[in-house]
């Protein structure tokens, strides 16, 4: 979706009723964080932007970004974090772990397969189809 040029429609400071609504919809989407996580990730009294934009396709999106890092972004009423969010809390989502290799071949557009993933010994995560997950590369858990 970001490899392409996009374009920029707004960029503005967040609102203390849309900050709100943000914490709460990240509660919702992500179970896993606790109260104070979603505090850190979504700040209370720190700058918050809400940068709206176009993607190469036309597709809008809502990107919220704190400290000049992106930490959030919305498709079609879809909230997703960043890879800055999942640097800063790795269990965010359920990983599935690669070789270097196959990570270069994802990155161009193919698709993740069985065969390309490293199976740890506790057994792949829980998933269903349509559910959210992150990519970490082998011995690199921060990507």
């Amino acid at each position: 979706m970001f490899a392409k040029a996009f374009r920029v429609r707004s960029n503005t400071a967040i609102k203390g009723s849309d900050r709100r609504k943000l914490r709460a919809d990240v509660m919702a989407a992500f179970p896993t964080l606790g109260t104070d996580q979603v505090s850190v990730l979504v700040p209370g009294k720190e700058e918050l932007n809400i940068v709206k934009l176009y993607a190469h396709r036309g597709d809008a999106v809502t990107v919220y970004v704190s400290g000049g890092n992106p930490i959030l972004f919305e498709v079609e009423k879809n909230l997703y974090p960043t890879v800055y969010a999942l640097w800063s809390y790795p269990d965010l989502l359920p990983a599935f772990t690669t070789w270097p290799p196959v990570l270069e071949k994802l990155v161009g557009g193919a698709d993740l397969m069985l065969p390309g993933l490293v199976v740890p010994p506790a057994g792949l995560p829980p998933v269903q189809k349509g559910d959210l997950c992150a990519i970490a590369l082998l011995g690199n858990r921060s990507f």
